[in-house]
């Protein structure tokens, strides 16, 4: 007979060197098996402190940076003391800031992987899929190498959907093709950015549509791609309609309060991938199936839309990138697609 169940929480803890994210494995001294850093809760905690406690414990590790709303939960049976238990295990997602890990005593060594050998380390399937799903949500690049996809394959996926019109697939394989562009000239200055998941990306940004939801189509676009072998490419389902703005500016620029909380549970806002930044800067240029300069875009916008300030922040924010890439190529990146 099982008893009360018990409730555990961690986090998946990743740093950035050099471009690459890495996860931190933590080997259980009694089991020698790789893990996650959480532990049991203590009477009256909440669920961060108990992760935020337990991480700090076991690791030394207290400068964290809590990452947006992402939350998973796992339930199975344990064992203690020859008792049968239900364990639910609260995972939340962190990045490490500063510090040196001190391991303690349940532990016997630990070590930072990127993904691949992350996922290849762990012994549990439900684990696994917490890693990948932080690895979604944090758009973690070394997807686009375990899980490749091609902008032939995107739109192959894009057309076997039932409201995937022309016009929709006209202005998807516009804006790839945009977004490519951006991406070569980025690559060729040195800048850290997958092409081809670049284009693959930008041809599904609106994949929502392409299934008939038009109000929602940034998260159904999430939801959807996230059932499929396509799920890394969704990073710009979102990002193309939030041009990198954060939480707080998308309220303040009237998007609703569910909507914004979604997305903070479906992607790390707080990051802006240069694969992101150029979907965006390419779905701005795109009045149609026709390419435009963007302050074209904008004002068909103005005339289709009542919502002047989310519209005014998406201008913005592209300005922004706009200005960021003239920075990394030396010179306005709308030249090189003749849209200056």
């Amino acid at each position: 007979m099982a008893t009360k169940e018990r409730t555990a929480c961690g986090f998946v803890l990743v740093r950035d060197r050099k471009g690459v994210i890495e996860y931190l494995s933590l080997t259980n001294a009694k089991r020698d098996e790789p893990g996650l850093p959480k532990g049991h809760a203590d009477a009256g905690e909440t669920e961060m402190e108990t992760a935020l406690r337990e991480t700090y414990e076991e690791t030394a590790l207290d400068d964290l940076k809590v990452l947006g709303d992402f939350r998973r939960t796992l339930r199975y049976k344990a064992k203690r003391t020859g008792k049968t238990y239900d364990k639910r295990v609260v995972y939340f997602a962190a990045r490490a800031r500063s510090g040196k890990i001190e391991l303690s005593k349940e532990h016997s060594q630990y070590a930072w992987l990127p993904l691949g050998a992350m996922l290849d380390t762990m012994p549990h399937a439900n684990l696994r899929r917490v890693i990948r799903d932080a690895a979604l949500f944090l758009k973690d690049p070394s997807l686009f190498e375990l899980e490749p996809a091609t902008e032939q394959e995107g739109l192959r996926y894009l057309k076997s959907l039932p409201h995937a019109r022309k016009k929709l697939v006209a202005h998807l394989r516009g804006g790839a093709r945009l977004a490519r562009t951006f991406a070569e000239a980025l690559s060729a200055a040195g800048e850290r950015v997958h092409v081809e998941a670049t284009a693959a990306g930008t041809v599904l940004h609106d994949v929502g549509r392409a299934i008939g939801e038009h109000d929602d189509h940034q998260r159904a676009g999430v939801r959807l791609l996230r059932k499929t072998s396509l799920a890394a490419y969704g990073f710009a389902c979102v990002s193309h309609f939030t041009k990198g703005a954060r939480g707080k500016e998308l309220r303040a620029a009237g998007v609703e309060r569910d909507v914004v909380a979604d997305f903070k549970r479906m992607t790390d806002l707080c990051t802006f991938t240069w694969e992101e930044q150029c979907a965006a800067l390419a779905d701005a240029c795109m009045k149609g199936d026709e390419a435009v300069p963007p302050r074209k875009r904008f004002r068909d916008l103005r005339r289709r839309y009542d919502a002047p300030d989310l519209i005014d922040l998406q201008e913005r924010n592209t300005k922004r990138i706009r200005k960021r890439f003239e920075e990394a190529l030396g010179e306005d990146p709308l030249a090189l697609v003749g849209l200056d």
